[in-house]
Parts: structure tokens; C-alpha cells; sequence
């Protein structure tokens, strides 16, 4: 039996008993003015009807006429009385409508706020968690800014006050009263260490960008090129437009020839050139921007700042021999040295570390730049490597193996490929890329660790386990893989050389090593083979004693180190690829009981896309050792633990960020490189923070 209602419920009925009359009086109400605004409506219509006969008629009869002038005027003034009246009837209706329903007129505008409300912090939360999207945050700030949210909402609604601070958290202002110190951007720190350090230009700067920051534009005049002749095909609008609209001709450009290595028959795609070629990868997402605005504070232009750009896509040896890159740099630090007196600072960004190493080598080697054992010395001031890849990147192995990346590209452009192409497609195209090849690890099992543990392996002192580092690619008893164990980095290697075909085994051979020199005597042997150019284990830094080289990288975030892979049934034998999707796939499956694993992906430490061991064991360690560095070259090392802002003060971490790529936002990471360029390098000294110098230790190389 259902349960008598209480007093306070007989109200309530009452109340909506009473609402309810109202609402039937409103109701009818509206019907009323309903009928005479449809009314007012045929009115309209006739009149306008009527209009348009009486022009066909008059036309029909008298072309030298146009009507007669006062029966238009009658029929148009009429017409717009009638709209007037129609006006006023919606303003009455709508004032009645407010009075006598104003419950359901206010949870109306509560519901599209929240909605405006929610969708702003929602986007604005996705971008935060998925740095992919993170460039549009620059354009909802823009968005925001020229908005007044609370214009937009009825006053009645909520306290000006609160929508303005709302607007004010969406806008994303990082620049409070007490944040001008340490903010980077609008020209700080610069602005800071001029005024109190009294800092200026000294040095000649290049700025050498790491892989896939060059901006690539197009060349070619085929068929499918031409809509795209000097546009970027990478980099720019230009480049998603082409991979939604136009694939197809998208990936003709992008892939290089898999026989030569060089421009397909037909293609012609270049490296842009200047300082716009990397100093943002689309507008709003800045790459070296911030850092170019705070040279100028010095007094830099591009007159002795310049940006040395390159396409990342070709290996060392084919960067010089398609583009000549290494003699054009070769002759600018001439140049600079001979006509200004001044030596050049060097600052390279991820792989663009590599680059320089292989330039180092290069320019000094009879059979490159053949500029003698002193060339460093005598033009290079320093070497500022920022979240430098000297030991390459575990992820360049998967992207390889299976086409499967998730910052072996920019962010936002590892959106795209992730959802408009499969793993067939992206295996063919960086296999193609034999630049990409030079970020394969390097050292081996040395370095790495093998099945016995890695120097980096984690310590079991939580709840979860957490797997040793020591299997780079691990496969479990039902991951379809017969006869496969678990693979160290140096069989990892040899799996990968096996999957690929006969020419990128052949082009892989041609351009590297990737072992580990243990005597002066292996030095000394191979020292103008340049595929060791770019293994900083297998050669040794220049006779250049006057020269510093400075290591800047962050810490702290986490990072891919191993893998966990499966296959569908296959056996070692049936890895070889020809064509056809790679028959090795990460194993994606949850395993909660490991605490460092995520959907097959082993985590460990370094700055969200290099492994710690990367960045600091050369830095750290071997550069300080006589096998490899004997002519005694100083080496800074400075780490920086990453420790970004909130989400909506800053998406891109702020002045504390010091992960791969926001890392070139980083107040203290600038603060460095403008002490180094003005002649102040000694102000810069070793700052450990990590267990770099731990793991260094539990290496055994001479």
C-alpha cells in the first residue's frame, strides 16, 4: 500500500497543481499570439507575392515601366507594419513566457552554460592529456580571448565576477604578477639576464633541429605535385590537408627511393630554409621560437643566428652527397671565423646532436671535409646539446619493426598517421627513412642490460612488480611467436634486420654501426669509416681542447625502454617482409601486475622520449674517459627534473617543463644557452639530479 504523503508533499502538489494553471493560461496565451503571428506571416507573404506580380504584370505589359510608385510603396509599408507588429507580439510573449515560467527558463540557460562551460574545460583538459592536440590550445586562446563569456550568458545567471575568473582559467594566461620571473616567453629569461647580468652577444649561433622538425616543401612538378609546388608537405597546414585530401600523393613525397635512398624518380622535396624552418612546426605550436626571441634580446639577427636545417628523412653520408650539407656548414663557420674574428656555438636539438657528431668527424676526415685534426678548435666555441640522442631511442626500434610509434614524430602529426594510416603504411615509409636508422640504440647489450638485468632496471619496492630492462623485446608463452625468446638490444637488432627486405638490409649496412669500441687501436682503424661517425662508442671527440660541450637534458618523465610483442602465429622463419603488414605488432594487452608496464610498453626514466641512458651516460661518463676523449675536451653535464605547470595555466608545461621537445621552452635551459653564446660558459657547470652517475657505474666500458 503506497505511503500517505507528507504535508510538505500535499504543497508541492499544490504547487505544481498552481504552476500547472498557469501554464494552461500561458498556454493559451500562445496559441492567441501564435494565430495572429501566422497571420501577420500570410500577410507578409501576399504582400510580397503580390509585389512580384505586380512587377511580372507591369514587365509582362509596359517594359519601359517599373510599376506604379504608390502602390509599391503602400504594399512595402504595409509589409513592414505588419513586421513591427509581429516584433512586438514575440517581445510580449516572451516577457509573459519569462514571468510565469521562471523555473524552467532559468535550468534552460543553466544547461547551454554548462554546456559552454563543460565543452571549454573538456577540450581544454583532452588537449592537456593528449599533446597531440596540443597546437589548437594556442588558437582556443586566441578564441577565448576575443570572447567575453560572460556577454554571452544572461546577467541573471551567475556573478560577473565568477564568469570572468572562468574566462580567465580557459584563456590560459601564465603571465601573473608573480610569475614574470621565472615565465618563459615574451622574451624572458633574456630580458632578466641582460638587465641583470649584463649579458650580449658574442658568438656566432647556429641552431641545428632534431628529427622531423625541419619544415620539407615541396619541388616537384609531376601531376600531383603541382598543387603543392613550395608548399610544405611537412610542416604547416599544408601537410594535414594533403594526408586527409590527398594521401596517395602525400606518401609518394614523404617515402624516399628504397634502392638509392634519395628523391623518387619525379620528386623533388627539400629542407626549408631560415629560421621559420623550425622555429614553429604549425602556427602556435612553437619548436625553436622561443628560443630565437630570446637570442634577439642579445642583439642577435639572422646576420649571425641561423638555423641549420636539414632533411631528417636521408642518412649522414646521403645529407652531403644529395645536399652538400655538411660543406655549406663547413664554409659558414669559415666564414664566420674569417671575417668576424669569432668562433660559432653550436645547438643542437635531439637527433641534430647526431648530426653535429657525424659534422665533427666529417670535417675533419680526409674523406669528408678533410680540414685537419685542429678545424674544431680553431671554429667551434662550444657544442650545446639539448636533450641530445648520443645512444639513440628504444621507440626508433618498434617504429622500425612493427610501424607502431608514438613520438617518433611531432605530436600533432603523430595524430594524423596514428588515425588515417595503418601499419603496413607506416612501416614502408620509415623504413624508407634512412636518417631514422641513426636513432637505432647503440652500445648493445653494454649499454642496455641483457637477460640478467639492465644498469637502469628498476628496484622491486612497491606493490607491483616491475620488469628489468634487460629483454628489449619480450614475447609471452601465448603471444602467437613459436620458437622466438626474449630479445636483448643486440638481438633485438638482428630480429629487426631479418624483418627488413634486401635493400634497407643493404642501405642499413652502408650507413652504420652501432657496437662498441674497447681500444685506441680499433680507434685508430676505423676513424675514417663514417659509418661509426655516429656512434660516439666507436669514435672520438676532436683535437679540440679549447671546446666545451655541454649536455642539457630533463628528467622525470616517463619514457619507452622495452617492449612487450606478439605475432599471429608465425615462426622466425616467416619474418622476412617483402610486403604486406609487418607480422610483429606490440603486444597491447593489460598486464595490472606489473607496475611499469602499459599496453605492452615497459616504461623507465629519461624526458618522455629518451631513455636516461641516452642522454647522460656519454655526458656522464665515457666523454670524461681517456678512450674517448683524448685530447681532453670539456664536458658539462646539466640535467633538469621535468616539472611542468598545471594544465590550464600553461598547456605545454610552462617554464618548468624539460621533456623531449617543451624542454626548448625551459626558463633554466635558455638561462644556459644565453651564458654560453655571450661568452659566459664558465657560469655553467655540472647539476646532477637523476642516477645517472649510479647507473654509468654498472656499465663496463673502458
Amino acid at each position: 500500500m503506497p505511503a500517505s504523503p507528507t504535508k510538505k508533499d500535499s504543497g508541492g502538489a499544490r504547487q505544481r497543481k498552481s504552476h500547472g494553471a498557469s501554464k494552461g493560461k500561458g498556454k493559451g496565451k500562445k496559441n492567441s499570439t501564435d494565430n495572429t503571428a501566422a497571420s501577420l506571416r500570410a500577410d507578409i507573404h501576399a504582400a510580397a507575392a503580390a509585389l512580384n506580380h505586380d512587377e511580372s504584370d507591369d514587365h509582362a505589359q509596359t517594359p519601359t515601366a517599373a510599376g506604379t510608385p504608390t502602390e509599391r510603396e503602400k504594399l512595402v509599408a504595409g509589409a513592414a507594419a505588419l513586421a513591427v507588429a509581429a516584433n512586438r507580439e514575440k517581445a510580449a510573449l516572451g516577457r509573459e513566457l519569462e514571468a510565469l515560467k521562471p523555473g524552467r527558463i532559468k535550468r534552460r540557460r543553466w544547461f547551454i552554460s554548462g554546456i559552454v562551460i563543460g565543452v571549454a574545460v573538456a577540450v581544454t583538459g583532452i588537449l592537456y592529456a593528449n599533446p597531440t592536440q596540443s597546437p589548437h590550445i594556442n588558437h582556443m586562446h586566441r578564441v577565448l580571448g576575443e570572447f567575453d563569456v560572460a556577454s554571452l550568458l544572461p546577467e541573471s545567471l551567475m556573478p560577473d565576477d565568477f564568469i570572468r575568473d572562468v574566462s580567465k582559467l580557459l584563456s590560459l594566461d601564465t603571465m601573473g604578477p608573480t610569475a614574470t620571473n621565472t615565465a618563459t616567453g615574451d622574451f624572458q629569461p633574456a630580458l632578466t639576464l641582460v638587465r641583470d647580468e649584463g649579458l650580449r652577444k658574442k658568438h656566432n649561433v647556429v641552431l641545428v633541429p632534431g628529427i622531423i622538425s625541419s619544415g620539407l616543401e615541396s619541388w616537384s612538378t609531376s601531376d600531383c605535385s603541382r598543387p603543392y609546388f613550395r608548399q610544405r608537405l611537412w610542416g604547416t597546414s599544408t601537410m594535414f590537408k594533403a594526408i586527409l585530401l590527398d594521401k596517395e600523393c602525400w606518401v609518394k613525397h614523404m617515402m624516399l627511393d628504397k634502392k638509392t635512398g634519395l628523391d623518387p624518380p619525379g620528386i623533388k622535396l627539400r629542407a626549408a630554409k631560415g629560421l621559420d624552418a623550425a622555429d614553429y612546426f604549425i602556427t602556435g605550436y612553437w619548436i625553436w621560437g622561443k628560443a630565437i626571441e630570446n637570442l634577439a634580446v642579445l642583439g642577435y639577427d639572422s646576420s649571425d643566428m641561423t638555423l641549420a636545417s636539414y632533411d631528417w628523412r636521408l642518412s649522414y653520408a646521403d645529407l652531403e652527397r644529395r645536399d652538400q650539407y655538411f660543406s655549406a656548414l663547413k664554409g659558414q663557420l669559415e666564414v664566420a671565423r674569417s671575417a668576424g674574428g669569432k668562433k660559432t656555438v653550436l645547438v643542437p636539438h635531439s637527433m641534430g646532436s647526431q648530426v653535429i657528431q657525424y659534422f665533427m668527424k666529417w670535417v675533419e676526415s680526409p674523406r669528408g671535409g678533410n680540414g685537419g685534426n685542429d678545424w674544431c678548435n680553431k671554429h667551434i666555441e662550444a657544442v650545446v646539446n639539448i636533450a641530445g640522442t648520443p645512444l639513440g631511442v628504444p621507440k626508433t626500434l618498434s617504429s622500425l619493426l612493427s610501424g607502431e610509434q608514438r613520438e617518433t614524430v611531432q605530436p600533432l602529426a603523430n595524430y594524423l598517421l596514428d588515425h588515417f594510416m595503418n601499419r603496413n603504411e607506416l612501416a614502408r615509409i620509415f623504413r624508407s627513412w634512412t636518417g631514422l636508422a641513426s636513432l637505432l640504440p647503440k652500445g648493445g647489450n653494454a649499454v642496455w642490460g641483457d637477460l640478467s638485468g639492465a644498469p637502469d632496471d628498476p628496484e622491486n619496492t612497491g606493490e607491483l612488480e616491475k620488469v628489468s630492462y634487460g629483454a628489449q623485446i619480450r614475447f609471452d608463452s601465448d603471444s602467437g611467436v613459436n620458437r622466438i625468446s626474449n630479445q636483448t638490444m643486440e638481438e633485438a637488432l638482428g630480429l629487426l634486420y631479418r624483418v627488413l627486405d634486401a635493400d634497407a638490409q643493404r642501405l642499413l649496412k652502408r650507413d652504420y654501426s652501432y657496437g662498441v669500441f674497447r681500444t685506441q687501436a680499433e680507434m685508430d682503424a676505423n676513424k675514417d669509416d663514417h659509418r661509426v661517425w655516429t656512434n660516439p662508442l666507436q669514435n672520438q671527440l676532436p683535437n679540440a681542447p679549447d671546446m666545451t660541450i655541454y649536455c642539457l637534458y630533463g628528467h622525470g618523465a616517463t619514457t619507452e625502454r622495452a617492449y612487450y610483442y606478439a605475432a599471429d602465429d608465425v615462426a622466425v622463419e616467416s619474418l622476412h617482409e617483402e610486403f604486406g603488414t609487418p607480422a610483429l605488432r606490440i603486444d597491447k594487452r593489460q598486464r595490472a601486475h606489473l607496475g611499469n608496464v602499459d599496453i605492452g610498453i615497459v616504461n623507465g626514466e629519461g624526458d618522455g622520449t629518451v631513455p636516461l641512458l641516452s642522454l647522460g651516460y656519454m655526458c656522464a661518463d665515457a666523454w670524461r674517459k681517456p678512450l674517448f676523449n683524448p685530447h681532453g675536451v670539456r664536458i658539462v653535464t646539466r640535467e633538469f627534473v621535468h616539472s611542468p605547470s598545471a594544465a590550464f595555466k600553461d598547456i605545454r608545461g610552462g617554464a618548468g617543463a624539460s621533456d623531449h621537445i617543451n624542454i626548448l621552452g625551459n626558463y633554466d635551459v635558455t638561462a644556459d644557452i644565453l651564458r654560453v653564446v655571450s661568452g659566459n660558459g664558465h657560469m655553467v657547470q655540472d647539476q646532477f639530479s637523476s642516477d645517472i652517475r649510479k647507473y654509468s657505474s654498472r656499465i663496463k666500458i673502458p
